[in-house]
This record gives structure tokens, sequence and C-alpha cells, in this order.
């Protein structure tokens, strides 16, 4: 029914729990860059153009139009993402499998992605002649002491990591921000709320995907009796859901092109307090009744998400047009020497908060 069960086009098994560090995965990875907006594009260019060759160091990953990504960067990114899944999950976290692989190698790759997003975006923001100023140098130099001054000895041996080290990421971080903020400025950023507008509903569901003929037409038929005894006894509809539903969520929130479109017709149609007819969608029949048909606060929220998403669009469209044909070269090697084993003990976690907490103030002022 709908069409946000897919996150990001993965395909993970049925536990409840699974879904839940997936979503976190989508939102946490993004975390390399998502302090300037711009999580969801993705970077296929190590997949697509790779180039095995002897140029590389033994200190760096890959390099993408010449631009090199280090074993350090590579490692800072890596023990933070570690950290933040073992704080948010437990160690257990890493006995998973996801899309047929060990956790742990899943998220290497997710984090292999992102870096070469990012080094493509700096190769494009130079092409862009976008630069940072003096001032803006000087505070990102500020907040890599910063970080660095966060670590304790053990951390800083295990890292091998120094100031210069976290100063080029975090230069390239902002520089990557200021291309985003100029590619996508043209962007209307009025909303209206007739496109925006998010109803709240809830649902009685009768699954039907193994069902016979047979049985679905009982089914229809039970919706049906419980729609009469909705309208015309003043049935509780909470209540009917409850003993008869096959979905256990009775509420819904969500806009246009959330749902299966046959379900958000029927649903948008209707006003406050009305019960739909019965709706076949492709895993039942549903009955549906509008608790609210605007809901205001979310509504709003929805806006913000949806400019997010023009924005996204319209970065990606040039962001595809500067990657295509970008040759990489990839030291798998280097690579697959980094386990999350190397980092048993490193618990430092506030690479982007620093970052965030420098930039941000320096941009107010």
């Amino acid at each position: 029914m709908c069409r946000g069960i897919l996150i990001a086009g993965w395909k993970v098994s049925g536990s409840r729990s699974m879904r839940k560090i997936r979503k976190y995965l989508r939102g946490m990875l993004a975390g390399v860059i998502v302090m300037f907006g711009i999580a969801g594009c993705q970077s296929d260019v190590l997949s697509r153009e790779i180039v095995f060759t002897t140029g590389l160091t033994a200190s760096e990953i890959f390099k993408i139009g010449g631009l090199a990504c280090t074993v350090s960067e590579a490692r800072l990114l890596l023990v933070n993402v570690k950290n933040q899944y073992e704080e948010a999950f437990g160690k257990e976290i890493w006995e998973q499998n996801i899309e047929g692989k060990p956790f742990q190698a899943y998220v290497k790759d997710m984090v292999k992605n992102q870096l070469a997003q990012l080094k493509c975006m700096v190769l494009f923001a130079n092409e862009e002649k976008i630069a940072l100023t003096e001032e803006e140098e000087k505070l990102l130099r500020e907040a890599a002491i910063a970080y660095c001054g966060s670590l304790d000895e053990k951390e800083k041996e295990v890292l091998q990591i120094t100031e210069e080290d976290v100063w080029e990421l975090y230069k390239s971080l902002a520089v990557s921000g200021k291309l985003y903020d100029m590619l996508t400025q043209e962007v209307e950023e009025e909303i209206s709320d007739a496109e925006a507008k998010v109803i709240v509903v809830w649902h009685i569901f009768k699954d039907c995907k193994e069902s016979t003929d047979q049985e679905r037409a009982e089914k229809k038929k039970e919706l049906s009796d419980i729609r009469e005894r909705l309208l015309t006894q003043g049935a509780d509809f909470a209540s009917l859901a409850e003993e008869h539903s096959d979905d256990a969520k009775l509420e819904y929130a969500f806009g246009r092109d959330e749902m299966e479109q046959s379900f958000e017709t029927a649903a948008f149609a209707l006003e406050t307090g009305e019960i739909s007819d019965i709706v076949e969608t492709m895993d039942g029949y549903h009955l549906i009744k509008c608790v609210r048909d605007y809901d205001e606060e979310k509504t709003a929220r929805n806006k913000t998400e949806l400019l997010k998403r023009r924005k996204q669009e319209a970065f990606d469209k040039e962001y595809a047009v500067f990657i295509k044909g970008l040759l990489s070269e990839f030291n798998e090697g280097a690579w697959e020497d980094i386990t999350f084993d190397q980092f048993e003990g490193i618990d430092n976690k506030n690479l982007y908060e620093v970052y965030e907490e420098y930039w941000e103030t320096g941009e107010k002022e």
C-alpha cells in the first residue's frame, strides 16, 4: 500500500528491528554531509569507472579525477559511524546481515560511496571556482584543533589522524555545501498548502494477497457489513479495526504520492469524519475513515521536506552531468585492511558536532 516501504531502494527482510536499523542507516550515513542539506544524492563513480592502477600510495583509498581520499579520512568517518550504531543498537548489530552481506561490509560500502560523493563535489566546486575565504579556513582549522583536542592518547594512536586530516575533511564539507547552495539557489521555495497537504486517516484492512476469488469476495462482504454498522449503528471505528483489521496499525498520516494511488485518491476525497466506500489496492480491501482532512503541523513539516526534495532533484541533475566520465582508482587492499575491530575501545562520536558548532557559528557572524 505505502510507497515508502522501501527506503533508498534497499530491500531488507521482514523484521521490524531491521526496518528500524535500515531507517537509521539512511539518516546516519547521510550525516557525512547532512549538515549542508544534500543527504540522498548518491555517487556511483567508484563502481562505474574503476581503473585499478599502481598510482595510489599505501595511504590512499581511492582517487577520483586525481583527487585522493586518504586512509585517515576513511578511518575517521568509519569510526564515527561504528560508534553511533553501537550507541543506538548495541554491538550485536554487527551480527546482522543486510542485502545478503555482513552488516559491517554493507556499512563500509555506504561510507565509501559517501566519501566518493564528497570528493566529486569538491572537484565540482573547484570547476565552478567556489572556494573558502581565509576567515572560513581559519574557522575550520580551529574546529579541527578542537576535535583533535577531544581525543585521548589511545584514540589518537588508533585513528592515526592529524589536525591536518580533520581540517581537510572539514574544508571538503564546507566547500561542498557552498556548491550545493549555488546549484539550488534558483529553486522556487514557495510551496502551496494544497501541494503539501497531509491528512490523517484510520483504516480497516483485509489482506487478500494469497486469497482465492471466493475468499476475496467474502472479505469484501465482511468490510461492507462493517461499513453498514458504522454508518447506521454508530459503531466505533477503532474498536472494529482492532477486531477485524489485518493491519496492526490503525492510523496513517501522509501527503500526495506516498500511498498506492487508489488508497490516496479515496482518502483525499474524504472530509473529516467521513468513511469511504470499499477501496481495493494490490494487497486487498480497505475501509478508510478521515480523522483530519488537513493536519496543519504535519503539512508545515511536509513543505520543508518537499523543498528539500526539489533542491535535491535540482542538484542531482547538475551533479550527474559532472560525474559522467570521471575515472577513479581504487586501492582495494587498503580498504579491506580497515576493519571495525581496529576501533575497539574508541568511542569518540563528535566529528560532525564540532564541525556544525564552528561552521554554523561562523555563518551567523
